[in-house]
């Protein structure tokens, strides 16, 4: 009986020692994620990189340092870390997801595309994917075939991988796109397909695929990206409405637009305060300004037409009526945001002020040009959250331009 107790003794304390370790391990992560929150990555890598002395086989430190380590500007030294992860638990859908967006910030596309189809069992897409009987598109010959694109995520998203319908269109297909409401008229009037609503379906079609997915299967690197300045087109008559509406323009043209959806957890990230466009609008106000801000609240808009900045809220209804109104402007300056997207897909000059930690794949690394869009110019953050520097830079490239 005696041994027996002492037997049982030893179990509770290698058990409660083997409790204290993982909690431990657990501990670290979960701290390590909230400096990850609170944008503080030097403390987080520090709290992963314990975890992994402690636990060399924690696929979550591993994932975790990686992702973080890409977040801040590094994707080459994460993909190892990655990559272990991966090696470790083979489907581990977050760490490869994580690894597909480090290749992508690369430049990698080649094996970047293929790891962003895990996008579609990661968080808030998983389970998006339709059950439909045709089979989906892997690059079968689409000539006298019925093709349905399916839109996905934002509408930057759609707007910056539209141009791929007239590749789709090229090879002989009839087109379909499932787009949200605010970019059908704007897809409907490129007439390269038939643009219907996100819950709606052509009655017979052949294939399907969403439309991120089609650079990977047109095999689009660096190397063979098509630098097209202009693929969309605004609206003749609406255009020549907004002529009338803003009259003989007598000063350089600017348009802005300093955050995304405030929903959005990475908008953290990429927006600026409206501060910061206050600031730069003062600086400028030799210009005539336009506020491209979807959703600018009557604060912002009364403060706005203080400064003289042209507003027109509830008269601008869908992303047609602002192309209209951008292909005016002589620059937009706008953050990550689908109206970046939508000034490059125009071809106008698209300045675009970038936020350093945390910075989306589209836009890659040291570089002040953009591949997807000739027309852009890149100002990125010197220090993480720190809008000055590209606030002042935008502001002296203003002033090169003949007013």
């Amino acid at each position: 009986m005696i041994k027996y107790l002492w037997v049982k003794q030893i179990f509770w304390s290698l058990q409660a020692e083997l409790n204290m370790f993982m909690t431990t391990i657990a501990d670290l992560i979960e701290k390590g994620n909230e400096y990850r929150a609170n944008h503080q990555p030097a403390d987080a890598l520090k709290c992963y990189a314990t975890a992994l002395i402690e636990d060399p086989n924690s696929v979550s430190a591993f994932n975790n340092y990686g992702n973080v380590i890409r977040e801040c500007g590094f994707p080459e030294r994460a993909v190892p870390f990655l990559q272990n992860a991966i090696a470790m638990a083979p489907d581990f859908v977050t760490g490869h997801f994580n690894l597909a967006v480090a290749y992508l910030l690369m430049g990698d596309y080649d094996r970047g595309w293929p790891e962003y189809e895990w996008r579609w069992q990661y968080e808030h897409l998983a389970g998006q994917l339709p059950k439909y009987t045709q089979p989906r598109w892997s690059g079968q010959d689409l000539k006298d075939k019925t093709i349905l694109i399916m839109g996905e995520q934002g509408h930057g998203d759609n707007l910056q991988f539209f141009r791929y319908l007239k590749i789709l269109r090229g090879q002989g297909a009839n087109v379909f796109m499932q787009v949200a409401d605010p970019l059908i008229p704007l897809f409907q009037e490129q007439q390269v397909g038939t643009i219907i609503r996100l819950n709606e379906v052509p009655e017979q079609f052949d294939y399907w695929t969403p439309i991120m997915s089609i650079p990977g299967i047109l095999k689009v690197n660096l190397d063979n990206m098509a630098h097209e300045l202009q693929y969309i087109m605004p609206n003749a008559q609406k255009v020549k409405d907004w002529q009338i509406r803003l009259g003989l323009k007598k000063k350089l043209r600017v348009g802005i637009c300093w955050s995304g959806r405030p929903d959005s957890w990475i908008n953290q990230h990429k927006a600026m305060k409206f501060d910061n466009a206050i600031d730069l609008i003062t600086r400028n106000s030799d210009y005539e300004w336009f506020n491209l801000q979807y959703d600018c609240s009557a604060e912002q808009d009364a403060k706005l037409g203080e400064l003289g900045v042209r507003c027109f809220p509830g008269e601008i209804n869908s992303f047609s009526d602002t192309a209209a109104l951008v292909a005016h402007l002589d620059v937009v300056v706008s953050v990550d945001t689908a109206m970046a997207h939508l000034a490059g897909a125009l071809g106008r000059p698209t300045w675009i002020p970038l936020n350093q930690f945390g910075l989306d794949w589209r836009w890659l690394l040291k570089r002040d040009s953009s591949p997807w869009y000739p027309s852009a110019r890149l100002f990125r953050q010197e220090q993480i959250g720190d809008w000055s520097s590209p606030v002042d830079r935008i502001h002296n490239h203003l002033k090169l331009f003949k007013i």
